[in-house]
């Protein structure tokens, strides 16, 4: 089966067949379903309705395989190995015992319409089940303990009373994450709380009571984290985030970054813990784990961010100039890297060589961009504009790892894109899968490129005659954006931004001067007392001299200094002084009005003779002594 697409809007369902066809696949029961959900394996689709959900198999997801009855199901969640399905209720208010999340097992040749489990959650956040990656363990808290059972056949139960393991921590934890290894471990955070600091550990699972620490780390600055396991299940990164930031440099608090790792299984060989060097103060944009599992990246810092790729023992391995981006994500193969800046930034994405010593291999733009994904086969690369994220513009993109669109398709509204995972020949049969086998195990090489020719779909080309009818093009073609700045500086001197163009402060005009070169007359606010002071000079110039009504340009000239494009220090140094008289004025004014000022204020107005001499000393000569 080639690599399929998902795509869900609120009239239709659409299945493409991939590259290089694209064909599509419609469904017409879309205005209907409420949530939409692709299982990681590729084998299943669920949807539910306002009455029922259902799942559908097949190449085409034609075959109908359970309908169960079930109101106002708002989430579902697929376990790793796509064997059990996870479905959310709205709590009913008439039923205070209603028992809202089901777990319904797909793993037999035809699924019973009554639940394997069911329990109570009221909050939506937090309330599905943990299973391991192969689908043979569940993990469930109660209260400051964790349960595990055990599912090692179709009569095993989800029994949380009489467990296989339980988990007591020596704290309460707030959250923990089960890794994806065939033999997997527990981490669990436990924040800081009454002066104790925070604590992050790693459990080894064991028959009866798991106590055994792997590795185990403490630290202050706590109150929350996120929790990212490598895909070999030997590692384990913590952003520790605090509330508030104590240096009051950031609106999301201050970010920490941990690494735990160990060796051999369940951490016989030991396990090491280490906070990750970060050289540039600011938050954690991005945090990711290469396929490999031996390598991690980050993107940290104020903008432009900082790109830092680590091995696992924390020391680092190559670092990128700063740019402004803010994602991340390795191909599946780990061999090539997209960093991109979406959200608040342009959208300008690169793809990276991994070996080739970190050198970017191609660039475009994709702007509005709110959800960007490899491909499978880590050939192709998903970007789309979805809604309510962006209500315009909506659409999905397929670009080429070389950098070239592929395949476009716009849309008034898409809820949902996403890739069908490719499916394994013994599956395309049968649905059923053994517990012990991992459906999503494909190994997948990405291309090496070359001479690549790569089919562009004809929707490309009547894309481009739009955009360009339009006046705007979109491809892989570099725009000229200069230096980075950050919003606020964008519009300095009330112009607007032109990109790679040098901000200029905005000019004044000081009295008793030439205008600055470019400065438009009679556009600086004078004060009031300014303009009375001109008023004065005006009227005694007219009774000095009756026959003539203007002042002569020649002496007016040479009583004011002229300003060239570069002020002589002499010229600073006057307007500097001519701005100390000003104030001395006005807090002159004040004082004579009956108003009360500082001492400081008073001894700056006794300075007033000693500024006079300076401006003498310097050849300014006061109209007003005239």
């Amino acid at each position: 089966m080639s690599t399929q697409l998902f795509a869900k809007t609120s009239t239709e369902i659409n299945l493409f067949q991939g590259y290089p066809s694209f064909d599509e696949l419609t469904r017409d029961e879309a205005e209907t379903i409420q949530v939409s959900l692709l299982s990681p394996c590729g084998r299943f689709m669920a949807l539910a309705t306002a009455d029922a959900v259902q799942i559908f198999t097949g190449m085409e997801f034609s075959n109908r395989l359970l309908r169960v009855a079930l109101k106002d199901v708002y989430d579902m969640q697929f376990s790793p190995s796509g064997n059990f399905l996870s479905t959310w209720e709205r709590p009913s208010i008439a039923e205070p015992d209603h028992k809202n999340v089901k777990i319904w097992d797909l793993n037999v040749e035809t699924p019973p319409e009554v639940p394997r489990y069911a329990y109570q959650a009221k909050v939506q956040s937090g309330w599905v089940l943990q299973f391991s990656k192969l689908d043979n363990f569940a993990l469930k808290q109660f209260g400051k303990e964790i349960r595990i059972v055990k599912l090692d056949g179709e009569e095993s139960t989800f029994n949380f009373d009489k467990p296989y393991s339980k988990l007591v921590p020596e704290q309460p934890i707030s959250s923990f994450l089960i890794s994806p290894a065939e033999f997997p471990t527990i981490c669990t955070f436990s924040p800081e709380k009454s002066g104790k600091p925070a604590v992050l550990s790693i459990y080894a699972i064991a028959e009866g009571v798991t106590d055994k620490k792997i590795a185990s780390k403490t630290f202050f600055k706590a109150d929350s984290c996120q929790l990212k396991w490598n895909q070999q299940g030997n590692a384990v990164l913590c952003v520790a985030i605090t509330d508030f930031d104590s240096s009051n440099k950031s609106y999301y608090g201050e970010n920490t970054l941990y690494l735990l790792s160990f060796q051999g299984v369940n951490g016989a060989l030991g396990g090491k813990s280490v906070r990750v060097p970060l050289s540039k103060e600011g938050p954690i944009h991005d945090f990711t784990w290469s396929p490999t599992s031996r390598q991690f990246g980050v993107i940290y810092g104020y903008m432009p961010a900082t790109i830092t790729f680590f091995d696992l023992r924390g020391n680092v391995v190559h670092s990128l100039p700063e740019q402004p981006k803010n994602t991340m994500l390795f191909s599946p193969s780990g061999r090539y890297i997209l960093i991109a800046g979406f959200g608040n930034l342009q959208g300008s994405v690169e793809v990276l060589d991994r070996h080739d010593k970190f050198n970017c291999i191609s660039k475009f733009d994709a702007a509005n961009t709110s959800v960007c994904k490899w491909s499978p086969g880590g050939e192709f690369i998903l970007t789309a504009t979805t809604s309510p994220r962006l209500r315009v513009d909506n659409g999905l993109k397929i670009w080429h790892v070389s950098g070239t669109l592929c395949f476009v398709k716009e849309y008034k509204e898409l809820l949902k894109i996403d890739w069908r995972h490719k499916v394994s020949q013994n599956l395309e049969k049968s649905h059923v899968i053994a517990k012990n086998e991992d459906p999503a195990s494909d190994n997948f090489s990405d291309p090496k490129l070359g001479k690549i020719e790569v089919k562009i779909h004809p929707s490309v080309l009547e894309y481009n005659a739009k955009r360009q009818k339009n006046g705007s093009s979109d491809g892989a073609k570099d725009k000229p954006t200069g230096a980075y700045r950050p919003p606020h500086a964008r519009r300095a001197g009330g112009a607007a931004s032109v990109p790679g163009a040098a901000v200029k402060p905005s000019q004044r005009v000081i009295p008793g001067m030439a205008p600055p070169p470019g400065a438009v007359p009679g556009v600086a606010k004078e004060s009031k007392a300014a303009a009375k002071n001109k008023k004065k000079r005006e009227s005694k110039k007219k009774e000095t001299t009756p026959d003539a009504t203007q002042p002569d340009a020649d002496s007016q000239a040479a009583n004011q200094p002229r300003v060239n494009k570069e002020a002589s220090p002499e010229e600073k140094k006057i307007r500097s002084l001519l701005k100390k008289l000003r104030a001395i004025e006005s807090l002159k004014q004040k004082l004579a009005a009956g108003e009360s000022l500082e001492d400081t204020q008073l001894l700056k107005i006794q300075t007033e003779d000693k500024v006079c001499k300076e401006l003498e000393f310097l050849g300014w000569k006061n109209e007003d002594a005239q």
